[in-house]
């Protein structure tokens, strides 16, 4: 359950013009961005108090296709990592898969622009084919990803990638739940009617794994998780909070502390909301994450339409991009 959501902070920087996802940091103060296709392979620091960007962190070797949704989870030696999803498929033409790149979070600093870390990338496939997904979630004590899909027509589909994912892939991903979203009457949205209500632009788990939460163009929902049974939460029954009017939000990120959800939305000069959390119990801080590698790194083990014509329309008023496949 949430209370009413206000106006945290707006985006000052005009490069910031497709927020797309969000995370939030492990320093106080600081949540991270990144646009949506047609940006180059990088991500923002802003400040939370001003909405000025800090800093700007470009990814190496990589290029950013459509990244749609970040999170913020330990790797694999339990460091703290950003996952960045680039798992828009508008078309489903995707047949090689999707990527998610990770590079271990960043210290603060200074500098206006760093260049991170060559990144760990890991290819993911649907085992029934490719589809349009703008969710990412990774679980913050076992690591693990999930997608959930963005379909035009249907529930939205819920996949878990293999507990060790495979540099080298692809790591096929299993279908563990759906998500049946009804509609909620909030208005909102880019000019698509009562479908904004339905599609899911973003997702994340809270801090210390208790509830996971989705997002409409419209609307918030949240669900209670028991133990570490993300994918089995769906099953039950949400909260649903109408979010303030948008004309396209995408952004979803609990802050660090589990006491609010941040959401964003794409243009120049847009607001942050924050929606604090008012369930009567707040959730406990998150188990602590290392923010460094270990001076011995353990080796990476390696795992293994009637919609036709109509809603091509529709795809093209949401997303007005051209895509070049891989």
């Amino acid at each position: 359950m949430f209370a009413e959501a206000v106006v945290a902070f707006v985006l000052q920087d005009p490069r910031i013009s497709e927020s797309s996802g969000l995370a939030s940091a492990t320093s106080p103060g600081i949540v991270y961005t990144h646009n949506d296709s047609g940006d180059e392979a990088r991500f923002f620091a802003v400040d939370t108090s001003t909405g000025r960007t800090r800093t700007v962190y470009a990814l190496p070797d990589v290029q950013a296709r459509d990244w749609e949704d970040m999170a913020r989870g330990p790797d694999e030696d339990g460091v703290s990592s950003l996952w960045l999803g680039d798992i828009g498929d508008n078309n489903a033409r995707r047949d090689l898969g999707l990527l998610v790149h990770r590079v271990r979070e960043p210290e603060p600093t200074s500098r206006e622009r760093v260049t991170t870390e060559p990144p760990t990338s890991f290819r993911l496939r649907y085992p029934d084919g490719p589809g349009d997904a703008e969710a990412l979630l990774v679980h913050p004590r076992t690591g693990r990803l999930y997608v959930v899909t963005k379909p035009l027509s249907g529930g939205a589909l819920v996949y878990a990638a293999p507990t060790t994912l495979d540099p080298d892939g692809p790591n096929v991903l299993e279908r563990v739940g759906s998500v049946r979203l009804e509609p909620t009457g909030t208005p909102g949205g880019p000019g698509i009617g009562g479908l904004a209500q339905l599609l899911v632009t973003a997702g994340d788990i809270a801090p210390n794994g208790s509830h996971v939460a989705l997002r409409t163009y419209t609307d918030l929902y949240e669900w209670e998780v028991e133990g570490d049974d993300v994918a089995g939460a769906f099953a039950g029954k949400p909260t649903v909070t109408a979010l303030p009017e948008s004309r396209q939000g995408e952004g979803l990120a609990y802050t660090a502390d589990g006491s609010a959800v941040l959401l964003s939305t794409e243009g120049a000069g847009t607001p942050v909301h924050r929606v604090p959390v008012a369930r009567a119990e707040l959730a406990e801080e998150a188990p602590p994450v290392d923010r460094l590698a270990p001076s011995s790194r353990v080796p990476y083990v390696v795992g293994g339409g009637l919609l036709l014509a109509l809603l091509l329309v529709v795809r093209g008023a949401v997303r007005r991009r051209r895509y070049t496949r891989r």
